[in-house]
């Protein structure tokens, strides 16, 4: 009899993972290691987690200003942002593989280069925005940016991730240099100045600056929002150490901005395609939405104080009937 793998939904992914037993994963790790440096980890990663990735990871968009130098040219759903500058461009975050030819194309509708991207960065080490980071990065001859917490997971491929870890989901890349809170990120007229905002991953960084158009100066911030994924634990067995104290202080952090202008690692995260349509004109102010980024903030924690009561809760019950099968009270 052949007993179906549990299956979990990853929210924020808006797909399913079948997560198998670690020894099931070792094997396909060293299945698939032994096909090679060409191998596609894309699907790999679909087949070991018995899934397919949602299409509009997959899909392109129109490359969209959303103030002054900072442009979103990813895809339909995943963000790819890139900030300009005379003396060369700053990119956070890929998709999936074969997003760099997106990127590309998106750039070159904005008469850019991608030779002409200087540094990357990414908002999260998973491999929805970090797939075609090795590929950028030879292209282009960028030095990637990373916390040290994100380190690892960026140059083992997500290896070592404590979700999802046990295979390679992207390629891995090397880190030319650690950034840690409070750095500012300096390239031609840029200052971006780097949030640690950990939980999502350990090493979640957000990123902040100052833009002025037509004489208007607008705090903004590129955000990685606290998203729980379905499968993590931060209470009861945490999925790694000093997860919830790192959502905590990710929250304590993120009260205290006030951007102007927010975007997310995902479009549908900062409301994209409600505040944006194909085609339409540039507009400094599409993207003004100081309201709405409170709200997020205060809606990711009220999730996280119900995941930490539902954990509670469930080992207080689990406990309860241990105790009831051996007869105590």
């Amino acid at each position: 009899m052949t007993t179906r793998r549990k299956r979990l939904i990853i929210s924020h992914w808006q797909g399913t993972l079948a997560l198998p037993h670690t020894a099931a994963l070792s094997l396909v790790f060293c299945a698939i290691t032994a096909i090679g440096a060409e191998k596609n980890y894309t699907a790999a990663f679909e087949d070991a987690f018995n899934m397919t990735m949602p299409p509009a990871w997959s899909q392109n968009y129109p490359a969209t200003q959303i103030i002054g130098n900072l442009y979103d040219v990813g895809g339909y759903d995943l963000s790819s942002f890139l900030i300009t500058s005379d003396a060369g461009h700053i990119l956070i975050n890929t998709g999936l593989e074969g997003s760099a030819a997106m990127i590309e194309s998106n750039l070159k509708s904005l008469g850019l280069r991608m030779a002409d991207i200087k540094i990357l960065l990414t908002t999260q080490a998973h491999f929805d925005h970090t797939a075609d980071l090795a590929l950028i990065k030879e292209q282009s001859g960028a030095r990637l940016l990373a916390t040290e917490a994100d380190k690892s997971f960026l140059e083992d491929g997500g290896l070592s991730d404590p979700l999802i870890g046990g295979i390679e989901s992207f390629r891995p890349v090397t880190v030319d240099s650690l950034i840690a809170d409070g750095d500012v990120i300096e390239l031609g007229d840029i200052r971006l100045r780097v949030l640690e905002h950990p939980g999502h991953t350990e090493g979640s960084a957000s990123y902040a600056m100052t833009i002025t158009e037509s004489g208007d100066s607008f705090d903004v911030l590129v955000v990685n929002m606290a998203y729980i994924n379905e499968g993590v634990n931060v209470a009861i067995k945490p999925t790694y150490h000093g997860i919830a104290a790192d959502f905590e202080q990710t929250f304590e952090s993120q009260r205290k901005l006030s951007p102007d202008i927010w975007v997310s690692s995902h479009k549908s995260a900062y409301g994209f395609h409600e505040k944006h349509a194909p085609g339409q004109a540039y507009d400094p102010q599409a993207f003004f939405d100081p309201a709405g980024y409170i709200e997020a903030v205060r809606l990711h924690e009220v999730a996280f104080v119900n995941k930490v009561y539902y954990e509670l809760l469930e080992k207080i019950a689990a406990n309860n009937t241990a105790d009831g099968e051996n007869g105590t009270n």
